[in-house]
């Protein structure tokens, strides 16, 4: 006899909050899975704190960065206040490992972020640019 686990995959949806319409369905587009995740990322890091209404612990102070010299020193500063939001703003994902790089060529930190979606096995990778606005 033989006993054989299973473990109930969830799955994940946001809507997109670019609120365009499906083009076939006319729907609002919904996000799924690791789409999902990565769009709650990057909302999370580029939000300030008290941007988003009654929720005012959301959001990081990646954008006082932004204006600083482009270097390493302000990198390692980006990377810990990344890390920081999204343990502590992201509660679906685990084992969280940021890494900035400076381009000081082209004004920006070329952002890498490895995480795991909890309960899942597969690590996922969201690759992303900060560079200041005009």
């Amino acid at each position: 006899m033989s006993i054989e686990g299973s473990r109930k995959v969830t799955k994940l949806t946001d809507i997109s909050l670019s609120f365009e319409p499906n083009p076939i369905t006319g729907d609002i587009s919904v996000l799924t899975n690791e789409r999902s995740i990565n769009n709650a990322i990057k909302n999370i890091v580029m939000f300030a704190p008290l941007e988003v209404p009654f929720q005012r612990n959301i959001g990081s102070q990646v954008s006082t960065f932004l204006f600083d010299f482009v270097d390493q020193g302000t990198a390692g500063m980006l990377n810990i206040e990344i890390t920081r939001a999204i343990e502590y703003n992201e509660p679906r994902v685990e084992d969280v490992i940021v890494t900035v790089d400076a381009r000081d060529d082209q004004n920006a930190f070329e952002v890498h972020i490895e995480y795991k979606i909890i309960g899942w096995d597969q690590t996922y990778v969201f690759d992303h640019i900060l560079e200041p606005t005009r």
